[in-house]
């Protein structure tokens, strides 16, 4: 039996690892697709980054910074939902090395996984009611990201031709699926998982994301105010990407932007390269000069935004490295 254990555990390990190295060979080659694709413009490129306003840059820096102490107030609101209160200096805390973990780490360990893990280690708190806490900020992002969406698809339809329709639809089948989900029952969803042998392994976990969805039913007010602080990080990251722009000197309206969100945020939740690296950038350069950018300013300008998650994520790491040297807390890298 202990064997039988041992070649499932390591059957599992040594399938993790090839897709982290595939999550790493794809993200190099996406940024390598960038890079291969505009070599011969480098002098175009270098004349760019040479004439930012850097005030701007650090502008867009620090808006990305406080978008992530809200997302920290977001997670204290869902937690005291669930009867969970923790220090919200912790929390902050918790989303920096959680967005360090997200970034940085060609691992199987999410920051998801570690703010849960962090919180139930040094903090005691309830594994099960961290997870539905988790379960619900992805809900409700995948919600403000949808609004956001058919907000601005409004104000830009012009520009947008016929991607908005594909874009539409892949955000109404994530939303349907998330929906299926959340409400299994409701959809005889079960019986599917009944009927057939392979997939009911699967029903669990599926029944306990609908269990921590339903543990929010009469939690009203919190759900309110925390799908508000999602709106402003949608805002926020809007906000970033404008700094950016205007210290490039673009011509771009507030409200592209506002569309690009969402769609980045969508493609980037695609578990197929590290923190969305490669994909992110490709995104934003296909984007911008889909919207009459000139390749080499959206190559600058997605060079920008992954300067701005590196320095946040590094700085996440430098808060594990002090927490765990003067707190000793229970990390895992």
């Amino acid at each position: 039996m202990s064997e039988t254990v041992y070649e499932e555990t390591a059957a599992v390990s040594k399938k993790d690892r090839i897709l982290n190295l595939l999550r790493i060979f794809i993200s190099l080659l996406l940024l390598s697709f960038i890079v291969l694709k505009n070599y011969k413009n480098f002098d175009e490129i270098y004349a760019a980054l040479i004439n930012i306003s850097v005030i701007f840059i650090v502008f867009a820096l620090l808006t990305h910074l406080f978008m992530l102490w809200l997302e920290s107030l977001m997670w204290d609101v869902l937690l005291r939902a669930q009867d969970v209160r923790i220090k919200r200096s912790y929390l902050f805390q918790n989303i920096m090395i959680a967005y360090f973990y997200n970034n940085i780490l060609p691992s199987n360990i999410g920051g998801d996984i570690f703010k849960v893990y962090d919180l139930a280690k040094n903090k005691k708190a309830p594994v099960d009611r961290c997870a539905s806490a988790v379960f619900m900020e992805r809900f409700l992002g995948l919600i403000s990201i949808t609004v956001f969406f058919v907000a601005t698809s409004f104000s830009i339809y012009s520009l947008l031709k016929n991607y908005i329709i594909v874009i539409a639809v892949f955000l109404v089948i994530a939303f349907v699926l998330f929906l299926l989900l959340a409400k299994p029952r409701l959809f005889k969803v079960d019986r599917i998982f009944y009927k057939y042998n392979k997939i009911q392994k699967f029903w669990p976990k599926i029944q306990g994301f609908s269990d921590s969805v339903a543990s929010y039913r009469n939690r009203l007010p919190y759900l309110a105010l925390s799908f508000a602080i999602n709106i402003c990080c949608q805002m926020l990251f809007t906000v970033m990407f404008y700094f950016i722009s205007v210290s490039l000197e673009l011509n771009i309206s507030f409200m592209t932007y506002a569309f690009m969100v969402p769609v980045i945020y969508v493609l980037i939740g695609i578990p197929i390269s590290i923190g969305g690296l490669g994909v992110r950038e490709n995104t934003i350069v296909f984007l911008l000069t889909g919207f009459g950018v000139s390749n080499e300013e959206a190559v600058v300008f997605s060079l920008i935004v992954l300067f701005i998650h590196i320095f946040n994520a590094m700085l996440g790491g430098l808060v594990y490295l002090f927490r765990n040297i003067f707190y000793r807390s229970k990390g895992f890298i």
